[in-house]
């Protein structure tokens, strides 16, 4: 059991364990703050010696949970180090700030490597024995436009509705949104940015991190209530929050269920945009044919189609792939990180 995928979601590298609870592994990296990452958390903190996870993951993980693991490391990437036989390095993935792709390198130099989640258009694929593949996008009709028609499209979208006199309700899961608002705020968009609590926590930690995210306030202090009551915003919510909206508000989804075009109406004042920290398909396929691996495991323990991508890159790049666990038995609800 080398590597592998458990039933229950884990990642299992060598003598490493990545975003899941495997009982006896004593070292679990966590690549994300994102809740299907975080599967068995609890147990890892009890049974585990180390926990592994970025700086700025690390902080973030604090906001979600109310406290880090103590036996938490903080490599930078890039930053080697050592557990038992084995070497782990962490490499940007680009998915949401502090996210990590995860390379170990054994003492027999086989080199297993955990994609994560993460944007192919920037980032640079590893060279590896054995990969383990996101597969959330792995159909052939996951193909989205470029990040960058999107981007712009959602930004001429959003001054569009601003200058009709339109506040903006946008929906989005914990990085995206900040990503979202730091796109905004380069794109001189001068209205004020209102948060929910807890995404105003996370959009604090961004600051620390140096993500210009321009003015924002949380929903409950005395200035953001009174933004709200008296003149044009933009909001920024966990798609689990329903705020209040008013009749001059637009609503927008980011998900990267939309496929081919940047975002479509789907009600009267309300739109979906193709916006994902995930790498759709073509995307995939291009970024396993660059790590060369001899073998490649698509995650079937989260959503997406680990089956059918696993034929599509034997099929198309005469690799070896499987999907792991066989079967989902996790029935998990399909997201849109």
């Amino acid at each position: 059991m080398s590597v592998t995928i458990t039933n229950s979601g884990a990642i299992v590298l060598d003598k490493v364990v990545c975003d899941g609870y495997f009982p006896g592994h004593k070292i679990r990296v966590i690549t994300h703050i994102h809740s299907d990452h975080l599967w068995g958390i609890e147990k890892s903190i009890r049974d585990s010696d180390l926990l592994c996870a970025t700086p700025a993951t690390k902080d973030l993980l604090e906001v979600m949970r109310g406290s880090y693991p103590p036996q938490i490391i903080t490599p930078n990437y890039k930053a080697s180090f050592s557990y038992e036989e084995d070497t782990i390095t962490l490499f940007p993935s680009e998915h949401i700030l502090g996210a990590a792709q995860v390379l170990v390198e054994t003492r027999k130099g086989d080199k297993y490597f955990y994609s994560g989640d993460f944007m192919y258009e920037k980032i640079q694929a590893i060279e590896c024995d054995i990969l383990v593949l996101d597969a959330t996008y792995g159909h052939p009709s996951c193909i989205r436009p470029s990040f960058s028609r999107v981007k712009d499209e959602l930004i001429n979208l959003v001054q569009s509705e601003l200058e009709n006199e339109n506040s903006i309700i946008i929906f989005g899961f914990y990085g995206k949104l900040q990503e979202v608002m730091s796109l905004l705020h380069e794109a001189r968009i001068e209205v004020p940015f209102i948060n929910p609590p807890k995404v105003y926590s996370v959009s604090k930690i961004h600051e620390k991190y140096n993500v210009p995210l321009g003015e924002f306030y949380s929903s409950l202090s005395k200035i953001g209530r009174k933004i709200l009551k008296s003149q044009q915003y933009i909001g920024f919510y966990h798609p689990s929050f329903r705020p209040r909206i008013y009749e001059n508000s637009t609503s927008i989804h980011l998900t990267g269920w939309q496929f081919n075009i940047p975002y479509k109406k789907v009600g009267p004042k309300e739109y979906v945009v193709s916006f994902s920290g995930h790498s759709d398909f073509n995307q995939l396929i291009k970024y396993v044919k660059e790590s060369k691996p001899k073998l490649v495991i698509t995650d079937n323990a989260r959503p997406g189609s680990a089956p059918r991508l696993a034929e599509e890159i034997k099929a198309r790049l005469g690799i070896e792939a499987k999907p792991e666990p066989a079967k989902n038995t996790l029935n998990q609800k399909v997201t849109s990180y």
